[in-house]
């Protein structure tokens, strides 16, 4: 009797610690994951525009392209992370392929090889953060999946907070610095993937079809998954217009050197890391649904005065866009979870990133486009603000749209 009572809460202490420790290391990873992310947008038109030659337009094409090898990988790799145990060479190989792709980058010869390897850099990343989510989704208890997933998209944001400023530092006189500081980000967190430990999971059983009809066939057994699959496109549609299109717009209209640039988006990026698990928690006591729709409203409000605000006004705009992103960006990815199944999570969170990256790739050409169309229409600083303003009606429309979608999945119990 008294062995059986000193086993067990050893026991449970073991199990305590070796879970801490994976959330640990995952959270650890994916910062170190997150950090080359951002680290070129300071120097977007520098490493592109003027370093090749090329207008803007290329410039927020550049942004989409790593987006785009993330959506054609990315179904692939959420099988490959459902049917692998050890996730820890998945994640491994990844990372020490963004590094090679990041090296390939700062030493493209032409812009098509530079264009490239941008591509290839993408599969990469999405493949090691889907397997980071994938594995912290499994270790989420009931009732507590909203801190857990609030803490994963702090950490995501804390990561892209990190490099947006010091992209802008480290570029200094040369912006090519920032490639290769992402080469030695992406090395640390392979390494950092190497102590990654997880105890054997269930497997889902293999079935028929191809890759992206397995991702169908789950949206059409929970329909419910296009709700935070649609946010999490349209959140990232007006965020690839924020890093593309408001970065040059900060380098053309308000003249801001690269460290400014990274400073300016900080005051956005740091309240949406800081907020995101207290929102997490809060998700878990209150649900999900209104602060997804009241964060998006308010949003898109404030993303459609970026081009009538400066000086403190501005530095207003960013931390209240970061307030109110933090509002449903941790309930969106929450509610990914709770409509998936530890068999499905890899499946679930590539569809997740599928739709994010097709908003990141479809925000920066829009922008993009919108900015081109309007700059042959109006002076140059009514083009960014026109463009600001219709991005930011996307955001409200994609609340409107849903809330009706999301009060059925309310009365029905399907989420909170």
């Amino acid at each position: 009797m008294s062995n059986t009572g000193a086993t067990g809460p050893a026991s449970n202490t073991r199990a305590a610690f070796q879970t801490n420790y994976t959330i640990g290391i995952i959270a650890s990873g994916i910062l170190l994951t997150m950090i080359p992310v951002t680290l070129l947008v300071p120097v977007l038109k520098e490493l592109v525009s003027i370093r090749f030659s090329v207008s803007n337009f290329w410039a927020h094409a550049f942004m989409s392209t790593s987006l785009l090898g993330g959506i054609l990988f990315a179904p692939f790799a959420g099988i490959l992370i459902d049917r692998v145990n050890k996730r820890q060479w998945i994640i491994g190989i990844a990372l020490i392929g963004n590094a090679i792709c990041f090296w390939g980058m700062a030493t493209a010869g032409s812009f098509a090889m530079l264009m490239i390897s941008r591509f290839l850099e993408g599969a990469m990343h999405i493949t090691a953060l889907t397997a980071w989510m994938a594995t912290a989704a499994d270790l989420s208890k009931e009732g507590r999946t909203g801190r857990m997933m609030g803490a994963l998209s702090g950490v995501i944001i804390l990561g892209i907070t990190i490099g947006v400023p010091m992209g802008g530092v480290i570029a200094g006189e040369d912006s090519q610095l920032v490639l290769w500081a992402a080469v030695v980000f992406s090395i640390l967190a392979a390494c950092i993937a190497a102590l990654l430990r997880t105890p054997p999971r269930k497997q889902e059983e293999k079935k028929g079809g191809s890759r992206m009809s397995q991702i169908r066939a789950m949206v059409r057994k929970h329909p419910e998954m296009l709700v935070p699959y649609t946010y999490s496109f349209i959140d990232r549609l007006c965020i690839g217009v924020v890093v593309s299109t408001f970065t040059i717009y900060m380098t053309d209209v308000l003249q801001f050197t690269p460290a400014e640039r990274g400073m300016q988006l900080s005051y956005f990026l740091i309240p949406l890391a800081l907020l995101s698990y207290p929102v997490g928690r809060i998700s878990d006591r209150i649900g999900r649904t209104w602060l997804m729709v009241i964060g998006s409203i308010i949003f898109g409000l404030v993303f459609m005065t970026y081009g009538y605000v400066s000086g403190i006004g501005l530095t207003i705009a960013m931390l209240a866009s970061g307030i109110f992103s933090a509002a449903m960006f941790a309930p969106t990815l929450t509610m990914c979870k709770d409509f998936s199944t530890p068999e499905t999570h890899g499946i679930a969170f590539s569809g997740y990133n599928i739709a994010g990256s097709l908003g990141f790739v479809v925000g920066p050409l829009l922008g993009g486009a919108l900015y081109t169309i309007f700059a042959d229409m109006m002076p140059l600083l009514d083009a960014y603000r026109y463009t600001f303003l219709l991005t930011g009606t996307f955001e409200i429309l994609c609340a409107l749209i849903s809330l009706p979608f999301l009060l059925k999945l309310l009365r029905s119990g399907k989420t909170t």
